[in-house]
């Protein structure tokens, strides 16, 4: 089970970067390579594609097809710069019995959440989650959330190179994959870390915060606060359009109010408009245990032994598929 990863960055998040390449290494892949495309720097350890331009201008099927283009093994894994493997991600993918096209791993968010992983777009249901064994005409998988495709699905498909930041890059190639025939099967072992601490879940929303805000920010803001001025701080967030704030402060509430009772009826009229609760996930304000342990493990360089048969350093410029 030979893996090429596939990582597309802007050059803006080395100290992440750092960490996905270190969680790539740590698996004990037997044979492997990680191919870098965008605005990045030759390194010992990785194919190096460079795409400076469509890197700043946010062309992110462009730079994917040029990563892919280089790929040379079985699997091709497809990571943004901020996705990160589970300790046991390659264990649990070789876990997975029969075949598959595509296969979407569990993206978890820092604060105990998921990103879009078994999700469907453009269909009757929206844009939301699906539960896990769901199957759905509209599935499709994120970005480069961590996802597989075989060698054979690679060489035939390909992404819309124009598309860029919010133009639905990843539907658009879901869609291409499976008008010819490919199936997006989903492993839900299989998980991998989404270090964007803006995101969070309410009920099966996903929802951003705004300003860069991580789930941190609310740690202190019920300090020496009143039941009423809680409430009142809630209805402010709201009218300011800071619902996914609102959403924040009350699960706060919950853990920290006399009043608990009332901000879990709160709740359950939150997620209850976000069409119920998300089974699986849960909300950690100074993040979750499992996240927090991924990122301390990986930021020790002696827990990442690089693999027999690792990646070949090599630099790489131009030329279509």
């Amino acid at each position: 089970m030979s893996h090429s990863f596939c990582i597309i960055t802007n050059g803006k998040r080395p100290d992440i970067m750092r960490t996905v390449l270190r969680s790539i290494a740590a698996q004990g892949i037997p044979e492997y390579e990680v191919i870098v495309a965008g605005r990045y720097r030759v390194e010992p350890g990785i194919v190096y594609v460079p795409a400076e331009d469509a890197a700043d201008k946010g062309r992110l099927g462009e730079m994917r097809n040029e990563a892919v283009a280089r790929a040379r093994h079985e699997n091709v894994v497809m990571l943004d710069d901020d996705v990160i493997l589970a300790p046991d991600w390659y264990e649990a993918f070789g876990g997975w019995r029969g075949p598959f096209d595509i296969m979407t791993s569990q993206i978890r968010l820092p604060d105990g959440g998921r990103y879009y992983d078994h999700a469907t777009a453009g269909g009757p249901k929206g844009q939301t989650f699906l539960a896990e064994g769901e199957e759905d005409e509209y599935v499709y998988m994120t970005g480069g959330g961590g996802w597989v495709m075989k060698e054979y699905v690679a060489k035939k498909a390909a992404w819309d190179p124009e598309r860029a930041f919010y133009q639905e890059e990843d539907i658009d190639f879901s869609r291409r994959c499976q008008a010819l025939g490919f199936k997006i099967s989903h492993n839900h072992q299989a998980v991998v870390y989404h270090a964007d601490p803006t995101y969070t879940n309410i009920g099966k929303a996903l929802r951003r915060r705004r300003e860069g805000r991580s789930h941190r920010w609310v740690l202190h803001e019920l300090e020496g606060l009143s039941t009423l001025a809680m409430l009142k701080r809630i209805f402010q967030l709201r009218r300011l359009g800071l619902n996914t704030e609102s959403a924040d402060f009350v699960r706060m509430a919950m853990r920290e109010s006399r009043c608990r009772w009332l901000f879990r009826a709160i709740w359950r009229l939150f997620v209850l408009k976000a069409g119920g609760a998300l089974p699986g996930t849960s909300w950690y304000p100074a993040g979750s245990p499992d996240y927090l342990e991924v990122l301390e493990r990986y930021a020790d360089a002696e827990h990442c032994p690089e693999g027999g048969g690792g990646p070949v350093v090599r630099e790489t410029r131009g030329g279509p598929r």
